[in-house]
């Protein structure tokens, strides 16, 4: 039982909720800068939707100042320390990606101060579904949502292949691509606008801090949507080629494709609402030591017990004379990072589009040379895919091109929010990375160029790739380095304008050239792919320039 108390007269308790809101005013550019350019994938495009239902939370529940237990004392200044490192870190490293890790730690801390108004505790745990659309690292090309997409591809791809075997339709699955006889389905990210895993475990989290679920209640109940993700993603791939075969109706595109991912998504809500039931009841039969370990609600944490300390003797002057360094680290990195943004915008506003339908360039078959350097073109083909595919892109241009080492693909691939790496889309296919190389701009003609040699099962694939964007700047693309060489160099260039002018994310467009072999390609060979491409990649990217000025 709770006891009532006094509130506490401390100097520590006037101030300690200024320093967290301090804090969170201060990563506010970066976070701004995060949110514009997190909008830009389509898997996390729900946001707005839960930042709203936390503020709404936030608004009804909001109450007076906690006085907490020692123990919630303790971990709020934690958060804050977690929090006021990654808003340093984010400014030292012009990184908004560190901007928004500080961001949430700070809000979680601030929302410790405050309390429920219905359980007397604190709202530090409606910070939590803020947490989970933080992009987490995987390594220096990936993040850790680019490797759990692609898992969710080839798992989904996996079972839609089984359900159609069940069901008697004869099909091939080289990778996540369902091939039918005269067609092909590509598997779609399986997160994919707002029909996404991370939109299931978001809206998950939402669901939690609205009912209050208690801990090991909440985590559990987490734990079940990765399963009715994946089980929503296999049945919409699975539905595709059945409604083509039986019905003759085409739901890869458009808004039939948008209706039945919306239907999948609510079938995954009610799963998960029902999964929330069934702890529910499972919980009323756990041993009693058991249910103890996660039976209180969230928030309604014990109250501080009533004590009067000397501190509420401390003078004015020496609270301000303690408060205003931190203050004044708040303004400072708020001021540095203001500065960025205004930088960047100015260096960026011509090619940054948040909002805006950008046209697509048409390309024709004649946009690329018949003949070049011995390359004889002998097809042209144009794929085109749902708006939002950040994976593959709306449309890709292929010439094909013969010579004397196989089948060469040259492709015009367009839009994309950013940097792309490519060999996400080459490993849904089925193909494995061995090696990956970047070549720098001052041996590359100014142009960077990453080459990845690549293999599938007895078969080598050999892929060039590069990426500019609207304006004709080439894309950066990341090097197999580690963390720690990679913040060296940015802090390094801290105050160079390749830094604060690379803050926004922009549309790019991406220029390859791919072969595949059932032998390791000849050096000989390999460096002609390299010159053609270079050629390629000059016609392409001239022509595209000329289209988009008329």
């Amino acid at each position: 039982m709770m006891a009532k108390v006094k509130p506490d007269q401390g100097w520590l308790a006037k101030v300690g909720p200024l320093l967290p809101l301090g804090a969170l005013l201060a990563t506010l550019p970066y976070t701004v800068i995060y949110l514009l350019n997190l909008w830009s994938l389509p898997h996390y495009q729900f946001f707005p939707l839960l930042l709203i239902g936390v503020a709404a939370l936030c608004y009804q529940r909001w109450g007076p100042v906690h006085q907490a237990h020692w123990t919630l004392r303790t971990l709020r200044w934690g958060l804050l320390v977690m929090g006021v490192g990654g808003t340093v870190c984010a400014t030292l490293f012009a990184s908004p990606w560190m901007g928004f890790f500080g961001f949430v730690f700070c809000l979680a801390a601030w929302l410790g101060y405050r309390r429920d108004t219905e359980t007397g505790g604190s709202l530090m745990y409606l910070a939590l579904p803020v947490l989970l659309i933080w992009q987490p690292p995987y390594n220096t090309i990936l993040t850790a949502d680019s490797i759990l997409i692609q898992t969710l591809q080839s798992v989904s791809a996996k079972l839609s292949s089984q359900w159609l075997d069940i069901l008697g339709y004869s099909h091939h699955q080289p990778g996540t691509i369902l091939e039918f006889a005269g067609r092909s389905f590509g598997v779609a990210e399986a997160c994919s606008g707002i029909q996404s895993f991370f939109a299931v475990l978001c809206f998950g989290a939402l669901l939690i801090v609205y009912l209050r679920r208690p801990p090991l209640h909440g985590l559990l109940l987490l734990a079940t949507c990765p399963c009715w993700a994946l089980l929503m993603n296999t049945i919409r791939i699975t539905a595709i080629p059945i409604a083509h075969a039986m019905l003759g109706l085409d739901l890869s595109h458009g808004v039939l494709h948008d209706l039945l991912g919306y239907c999948t998504m609510g079938l995954a809500i009610g799963l998960m609402i029902s999964s929330d039931e069934l702890l529910l009841k499972l919980g009323e039969y756990l041993p009693y030591w058991l249910r103890s370990l996660g039976s209180e609600p969230l928030g309604s944490e014990p109250l501080a017990a009533t004590s009067s300390t000397s501190s509420s003797q401390v003078p004015g002057w020496s609270r301000a004379l303690l408060l205003a360094p931190a203050l004044l680290l708040f303004a400072f990195c708020f001021g540095i990072q203001a500065y960025d943004v205004s930088e960047s915008w100015g260096q960026q506003r011509d090619v940054i589009d948040f909002f805006r339908d950008e046209p697509l360039i048409e390309l024709a078959a004649d946009d690329a040379p018949l003949q070049c350097a011995g390359w004889q073109q002998t097809k042209y083909a144009q794929e085109t895919r749902s708006r939002g595919n950040d994976d593959l892109g709306e449309r890709s241009d292929l010439w094909y091109y013969s010579t004397t080492f196989g089948i060469a693909t040259v492709s015009f691939d367009q839009m994309f929010p950013g940097w792309h790496e490519l060999t996400r889309c080459y490993r849904s296919a089925g193909w494995s990375p061995a090696k990956r190389t970047v070549i720098e701009a001052p041996n590359a003609d100014g142009w960077p160029i990453v080459i990845v040699e690549l293999t599938r099962n007895n078969e080598y694939g050999y892929l060039v790739f590069s990426l500019v964007d609207r304006s004709g700047k080439p894309l950066q693309p990341p090097g197999e380095y580690s963390y720690w060489t990679i913040l060296q160099e940015r802090l390094r260039a801290r105050l160079t304008p390749a830094v604060r002018g690379a803050l926004f994310s922009t549309v790019a467009y991406q220029m390859q050239a791919f072969v595949s072999s059932y032998t390791p390609l000849p050096q000989d060979a390999q460096a002609e792919m390299l010159e053609q491409f270079k050629t390629m990649r000059k016609i392409l990217w001239e022509t595209a320039q000329r289209k988009q000025e008329l």
